[in-house]
C-alpha cells in the first residue's frame, strides 16, 4: 500500500483526539441537550395529565350543572303546576261566590217584590172597601148603620182574600 500510507502513530493521535472530543462534547452537549430533552417530555407528559384532569373535572362540573337544571326543571314545573292548581282553585272560588251572591240579590229582590205586590194588594182592599161603603151607602142611602157597614166591608174583604190566594198560586 503504497499511495496510501497510513501511520500508525498518526491513526493513534488522531484516535486519541476524537475520543478526547467525543468526551469533552458528551459531557459540554450531549448530557445538557438529553436532560433538556428528558425535561421537556416530563414537561409535555405532566400537561397531558393537567389536561385530562382538568377535562374530567369540566366533565364533573358539567353533570352536576345538568343534574341542578334537571331539578330546577322539575321544581319550575311543580310550581307551574301548583300555581295552575291555586289559579283553577281561585276562579272555582270567585265563580261559587258570584253565585251566592247573585242568589242573595235574587232571593231579596223576590222578597222585595212579594212586599211590594203586599202592599199593593193591601192598598187595593182599602180602595176596594172604600169603594164599597161608598157604592153601598149611595145604593141603600141611609138605611145601612154602621155596624152593618163594617160587616159588609169585612165580607168583601174576606172575598178579596180568597182571590188573592187563588192569584199566588202557579198558573
Amino acid at each position: 500500500m503504497e499511495g496510501l500510507q497510513i501511520s500508525w502513530q498518526i491513526f493513534l493521535v488522531q484516535l486519541c483526539f476524537f475520543i478526547l472530543l467525543l468526551g469533552i462534547l458528551s459531557k459540554l452537549l450531549f448530557k445538557p441537550i438529553v436532560s433538556f430533552m428528558d425535561a421537556r417530555t416530563n414537561q409535555i407528559k405532566d400537561e397531558y395529565k393537567s389536561i385530562e384532569d382538568t377535562k374530567t373535572e369540566i366533565e364533573g362540573v358539567k353533570k352536576q350543572y345538568q343534574n341542578q337544571l334537571n331539578e330546577l326543571t322539575g321544581k319550575t314545573n311543580t310550581i307551574i303546576q301548583q300555581a295552575i292548581k291555586t289559579a283553577g282553585e281561585s276562579k272555582q272560588k270567585i265563580i261559587d261566590e258570584a253565585r251566592k251572591e247573585s242568589n242573595h240579590i235574587l232571593q231579596k229582590a223576590t222578597l222585595e217584590i212579594e212586599l211590594e205586590r203586599k202592599k199593593a194588594v193591601a192598598e187595593l182592599y182599602k180602595e176596594v172597601s172604600g169603594l164599597s161603603v161608598l157604592c153601598a151607602s149611595k145604593i141603600i142611602e141611609g138605611s145601612i148603620n154602621p155596624d152593618m157597614a163594617d160587616r159588609l166591608v169585612k165580607e168583601v174583604i174576606d172575598g178579596l182574600d180568597g182571590i188573592s190566594d187563588q192569584s199566588d198560586m202557579p198558573q
